[in-house]
């Protein structure tokens, strides 16, 4: 077996006669015929696949390898021979460097179309359907920016004082004294983040901070309708106010060692911190030291609205990153579920609710299901600030909660389950599966283990009937899938 080592940009090949021979690593001519999960481009060099980053499929380039497998290899491009007329140019070409770009050379439109086509052909190949329904992608509307979506980042800090974005395989980060592929109100924040740190501590600011992550609320709520009338939300914006239209929460996580201590502090930091940058409304300072592991001035939280309902989301929580996007999600899960009024609901991997209190909506009852505690604790704040009164949320891992529902006679006639990217846990899929709901709604952000989970669910007694994937990542590769099975 051929064993591979890149150093320093050479490939070590370490079988046979070549068994310590240091050889520079060979530029090919490939051409490319198709794109692969993850965003290269995919060709065939010395009968085996060659992945070819930065390619795009109908091109003719000159890649450089990096990598050799038994089956595979690996290549970099190095000159784009004959271009695809999908190739623009990359409007931030640096950015590439932290590997969070994958596509941006691809133009918006045949983004959407790959996505669609490899949703497609992971289900043939991993998940064995042989006539997938996929749909074609839903893209960000024509009229918003497709680069300003994003409403939550994280950004590192190095030792040498840059701020900005990792890059790919490295400690090394890129400084970035802006960041244009947020949204504006998020870059705003940033950039004034990051200005007070470094007239804080100049080059030693990595001394520190390690990193620091930073959200927005695109839509925060003033006041919620209750039966008595307008109430004020908990940590809502003020009527009336224009310091905080998008309101923005900060989590630093500061360097191990306490050095943030003998800097006067993390609360006195993040005291100067809401002073100095407008937009925050709390600051959460992680991984200090002895008891003190977690440090807030002001909110722990924001306030957001998605398609007129309240959410809680805490530092800890996930919630879907897109704002343009997400209501697409949500309308998508809804159409697909269509629960009926005498209906129960089970939401697996439920964070926040997000899902949850619109099938509330429609159900008799949901039970929503979450591990991640300050998840839970936002979804029944969601909850009772938009006064749904038939959710049960329930803490727990998916796959050991659903035997104890199931075994005090608990029934569910539709599944909806919203995973890691690492997929279902197959015990979960089991067990859901030995439940018996009439449908199942899985929103997914890998098609690989989306395919793989897929194929374990409808071996026998369920069918496959649409797949929708939903960009909520536009120029790079993730996709995000919104798919509906019955049962036969």
């Amino acid at each position: 077996m051929v064993q591979q080592q890149v150093q320093r940009g050479r490939v070590r090949e370490m079988d046979g006669e070549a068994r310590g021979k240091v050889l520079l690593p060979p530029t090919v001519e490939v051409e490319l015929t198709d794109m692969a999960n993850g965003g290269d481009a995919v060709g065939r060099y010395e009968n085996r696949a060659v992945f070819v980053k930065g390619g795009i499929a109908g091109e003719l380039v000159r890649a450089t390898i990096t990598e050799r497998r038994r089956d595979y290899q690996r290549a970099v491009l190095t000159d784009v021979l004959r271009p695809a007329p999908d190739r623009i140019p990359s409007a931030y070409p640096d950015l590439t460097e932290t590997g969070g770009l994958q596509w941006q050379h691809l133009a918006y439109p045949a983004q959407l179309e790959w996505k669609t086509r490899i949703v497609r052909q992971l289900l043939q190949r991993l998940g064995r359907f042989t006539r997938p329904p996929v749909q074609m992608t839903i893209g960000t509307p024509p009229n918003l920016d497709y680069w300003r979506q994003r409403t939550v980042a994280q950004f590192a800090v190095d030792q040498h004082g840059a701020i900005g974005f990792r890059k790919t395989g490295s400690h090394d980060v890129l400084d970035m004294p802006t960041c244009p592929i947020v949204h504006p109100s998020l870059d705003a924040a940033y950039q004034s983040v990051r200005r007070w740190l470094l007239s804080q501590w100049g080059t030693a600011v990595g001394n520190y901070i390690e990193r620091f992550t930073l959200r927005i609320a695109v839509d925060p709520p003033v006041r919620v309708t209750s039966a008595s009338g307008e109430i004020p939300v908990p940590g809502a914006v003020r009527r009336g106010t224009t310091r905080r239209k998008h309101p923005a929460l900060l989590s630093i996580e500061a360097r191990p060692g306490g050095a943030l201590f003998a800097a006067g502090g993390p609360d006195a930091v993040g005291r100067e911190l809401m002073q100095q940058v407008p937009a925050l409304v709390g600051v959460v300072v992680v991984g200090l030291p002895g008891r003190r592991g977690r440090v807030v001035v002001g909110q722990d939280h924001l306030m957001e609205q998605v398609l007129g309902k309240v959410f809680r989301i805490s530092a800890g929580s996930f919630f879907q990153v897109n704002a343009a996007q997400t209501p697409q999600l949500v309308q998508k899960t809804l159409a697909f579920a269509q629960p009926h009024p005498n209906e129960d609901v089970l939401d697996g991997y439920s964070g926040v609710g997000l899902f949850s209190l619109f099938l509330a909506d429609q159900a008799r009852q949901v039970t929503a299901i979450e591990s991640q505690p300050s998840a839970i604790a936002d979804a029944r704040a969601s909850a009772a600030f938009n006064h749904t009164a038939n959710i049960t949320i329930t803490e727990g891992l998916l796959e050991r909660v659903i035997p104890q529902l199931t075994s005090n006679r608990q029934h569910f006639q539709i599944a909806v389950v919203d995973p890691p990217r690492a997929g279902c846990h197959p015990r979960a899929l089991q067990e859901i599966k030995a439940m018996g709901p009439r449908s199942l709604v899985y929103i997914s952000c890998d098609p690989a283990t989306l395919a793989r989970d897929l194929h374990l669910f409808c071996t026998d007694g369920y069918r496959l009937v649409m797949v929708q994937p939903v960009d909520m990542f536009p120029n790079t590769a993730h996709i995000e899938t919104v798919t509906l099975v019955e049962r036969r």
